[in-house]
């Protein structure tokens, strides 16, 4: 007599139905973002597509967004610079944060820029 008995095989079967459930959303995701990358279109975060530039006095403060060349680790395709200092921004996926707003997402690098600037208060950025 076999020791596979009706309660282990339905076990089996609900492991297996699990997994793929698992599997297959992942198998999606990353069947789309082949197909995204094929076709050309990459995260804007990666190439600095959509970003511009700015330079302006903002609260008298000079605030600036320079364009890099994207790519790199931490080069999400602009540099935000108060007064000449840098800003750290980092692209989220609904949008920006810097080491001064961490806790309040923003649609652009200019508006994190100009937030970071009314977060400062006169402080000069370190």
């Amino acid at each position: 007599m076999s020791d596979l008995t009706r309660r282990r095989m339905l076990g089996r079967t609900a492991a297996v139905a699990a997994g793929f459930a698992l599997v297959a959303p992942a198998a999606q995701a990353m069947a789309a973002d082949g197909a995204t990358s094929a076709a050309g279109h990459e995260h804007d975060h990666h190439t600095g597509g959509g970003h511009q530039p700015f330079d302006e006095v903002y609260e008298g403060r000079r605030i600036e967004g320079r364009l890099t060349a994207g790519g790199g680790h931490h080069d999400f395709g602009i540099a935000v610079f108060v007064d000449g200092r840098p800003l750290h921004i980092m692209p989220r996926g609904n949008g920006w944060i810097s080491v001064m707003n961490h806790y309040e997402v923003f649609d652009s690098p200019y508006e994190v820029t100009r937030a970071a600037v009314r977060a400062l208060r006169g402080v000069n950025l370190v």
